[in-house]
């Protein structure tokens, strides 16, 4: 019996690691007026960029619904497979929910369902080490509880460059967008118990990079010997940046970059950059 390693697309998980470990991904949908789009199939990042900074309103996003899971799930044990999802906080998409109720209409012990409580390479360094798990040859048992204990090591930092999709998504006001797009105020966001908060703010990029560092290092954190998740919203050379920053001061065991995908694109913007870490 093997093993299926199921994300979605909320998780970010580059595509050279979708291949390496064959992890399934289910794509969550983007609509630009009557106009769908699979993220990550239908439309590329860079499509999916231009049409959101030409677009007024912010597209709509579509979770996964129950049915299409529960495909995946009896073709999967079909198959012979046991099946374990990694999905996006169930505090900001519905995804996980659809997951569980297609779980108890199959009603089978060789589906297991794990809410990441992250977004984005946060997650997807959860199923990335699930694929690797699985790949050593541990039970289904012994995955599920590693991963567990892994996502509650997990710390995430969002760097937001544009304050106009925070407004659009009706994150903040109009006038903190204008006078912080003014000031160029780049706000710190994290993750907590699968919600998003705010840590900080400052002026400028690369300050609020240094910022980022510093609260790694003032929290006691060490980036040693880590698997570190860094991706972008059309700003490589922000995740560049980090990245030497990092071989500076640690000596990371891997580093994995990507992009950030259509679905978190859409509250993030371009100019956005984040750092993934396990404690």
């Amino acid at each position: 019996m093997a093993i299926t390693i199921l994300t979605d697309t909320m998780c970010d998980v580059p595509q050279e690691y979708v291949e390496r470990y064959n992890i399934r991904v289910l794509p969550l949908l983007v609509n630009f007026g009557e106009e769908s789009f699979r993220d990550g199939i239908d439309i590329t990042a860079d499509e999916f960029f231009k049409r959101l900074e030409a677009s007024e309103e912010l597209p709509k996003t579509s979770q996964i619904n129950p049915p299409q899971f529960e495909s995946v799930f009896r073709e999967e044990i079909g198959n012979n497979n046991t099946v374990i999802g990694i999905l996006g906080s169930s505090k900001l998409s519905g995804t996980y929910n659809s997951a569980i109720i297609a779980k108890n209409m199959v009603d089978n012990d060789n589906i297991h369902i794990i809410d990441s409580e992250a977004v984005t390479l946060g997650a997807g360094l959860l199923v990335i080490k699930a694929s690797r798990l699985a790949k050593e040859g541990r039970t289904a048992e012994e995955i599920v509880n590693e991963i567990e204990e892994a996502k509650k090591r997990l710390k995430q930092f969002f760097i937001i460059g544009n304050l106009k999709y925070l407004y659009k998504g009706g994150r903040i006001s109009l006038s903190a967008s204008v006078i912080g797009s003014i000031l160029n105020i780049k706000p710190i966001i994290t993750t907590v118990d699968g919600k998003l908060e705010m840590l900080e703010k400052t002026r400028g990029i690369k300050k609020a990079i240094s910022m980022m560092m510093d609260m790694i290092k003032d929290n006691g954190w060490t980036l040693d010997d880590k698997v570190i998740g860094i991706n972008h919203t059309l700003c490589p050379e922000h995740m560049d940046y980090i990245e030497e920053l990092i071989h500076i001061q640690y000596k990371p065991r891997e580093i994995i970059r990507g992009e950030v995908g259509s679905v978190v694109g859409t509250h993030a913007g371009p100019g956005c950059v984040a750092l993934h870490f396990e404690l």
